[in-house]
């Protein structure tokens, strides 16, 4: 029986593992899926052994912070599984700082690692990654900027685009009214979708800044509503004291697990940073950018720049930007992010109907950016291929 161990530590990794699982037990069913990630993996028919996706981190010392009271343990336990135990075939999702140290000892021990959504390895040399140029190690980037450095190291590179084309085609059969009457939204007024994110630390600094805003915007158009997006499988808990502390006089509803269908239903958006904000415009939703840091993660930007690293030149942030190359979906990042222009940029996105058409038109563009359709299974149909001619050789 073939082993296959998926390694996921954020939402979006979660998801596009979950869709490779799903086409993998299509032509294989046979096979023995397993790993740690969240609940979409869960319910494609993986065996997770440890849920990862809320404790992911953005920025250095918050990793350190989320490895001190979680990581510690987990990564010690599945690391020597790994390792004791060599799996088939290796699927990494993302989470460099875990997967990239077992992505050669487990190739050298005659492992097939699938390095699905690698690192983008910033101010990485390309000379340092050489030694990723190994027979059994083979990197899929569904970014440009994931691809280019791995190719220059000599690596393995084969694209087989972006999974989101799949799994964001059926929302676009959703009207707005129905989104609404799905999720028990009001279809009189504006509605503003919030999404803080979905790493727990990544939410715990920017959610009280969302709510900051959607207090400035409810003073001069107290008309409007607001939703929270967050990912399924979330607790109330984590975030029941910055609701109460920031958005007690607010008019909102709290959703779990319906980030794609309040995005068709909302009027405007404010999305942290990340996933969310390539399926924002890909569904059509005029929305803001927006990215805020800790205290000791705002230190790091202020030593990286001091060794001439400047973090925050690297952009666009905003995914679609990035991928556009140019400013479409307006972005606020670290110390730009301040409540009253993130409020002005949306109350100019529900007033000028021109600028709020103009853009979602022009973000219409990040479709042709993702590839063919049917990307999961075309990876699964490689990866089958792929450990059919290992065998043989073996």
């Amino acid at each position: 029986m073939v082993r296959v161990f998926f390694s996921v530590g954020d939402t979006s990794g979660d998801m596009y593992a979950a869709e490779v699982a799903k086409a993998l037990k299509k032509v294989c069913p046979d096979w023995q899926l397993e790993g740690i990630g969240g609940s979409e993996m869960l319910k494609a028919g993986v065996k997770i052994r440890r849920y990862t996706t809320p404790f992911s981190a953005f920025g250095f010392w918050s990793s350190v912070q989320n490895a001190i009271r979680f990581w510690f343990v987990t990564a010690q336990r599945i690391r020597l599984h790994l390792l004791r135990n060599p799996p088939d075939l290796f699927v990494p999702v993302d989470l460099g700082a875990f997967n990239r140290p077992l992505v050669l000892p487990l190739a050298q021990k005659g492992v097939k690692v699938f390095y699905f959504v690698p690192p983008s390895f910033w101010g990485v040399p390309a000379d340092r990654l050489k030694k990723y140029a190994h027979p059994n190690i083979v990197f899929a980037p569904i970014y440009d900027w994931q691809r280019d450095k791995l190719k220059q190291a000599g690596a393995q590179v084969i694209e087989f685009g972006h999974p989101l084309i799949d799994i964001l085609r059926p929302y676009l059969e959703i009207s707005s009214s129905d989104a609404r009457t799905k999720l028990r939204l009001p279809l009189d007024k504006p509605v503003i979708g919030l999404f803080p994110g979905s790493r727990l630390t990544t939410v715990r600094e920017n959610l009280p800044l969302l709510l900051q805003t959607a207090e400035l915007l409810i003073r001069s158009r107290p008309d409007v509503y607001f939703a929270i997006g967050l990912p399924e499988g979330w607790q109330l808990n984590w975030v029941k004291s910055l609701l109460e502390r920031y958005g007690r006089n607010l008019p909102f509803s709290l959703l779990f697990g319906q980030s794609r269908v309040l995005l068709r239903g909302c009027d405007a958006a404010i999305l942290v940073a990340g996933t969310m904000t390539l399926e924002a415009a890909c569904l059509g939703t005029p929305s803001v950018t927006v990215f805020w840091m800790g205290l000791p993660n705002r230190l790091q930007v202020h030593w990286l720049r001091w060794k001439s690293i400047n973090v925050l030149g690297l952009g666009p942030f905003a995914l679609p930007n990035r991928i556009l190359g140019e400013i479409v979906m307006p972005e606020f990042i670290g110390w730009m992010a301040k409540p009253e222009r993130i409020a002005a940029a949306i109350e100019q996105l529900l007033a000028d109907t021109n600028q709020r058409e103009q853009i979602q038109h022009r973000l219409t563009k990040v479709w042709d950016k993702l590839g063919e359709p049917k990307v999961s299974l075309r990876i699964a149909n490689f990866l089958v291929q792929w450990l059919v001619e290992k065998r043989m050789r073996d």
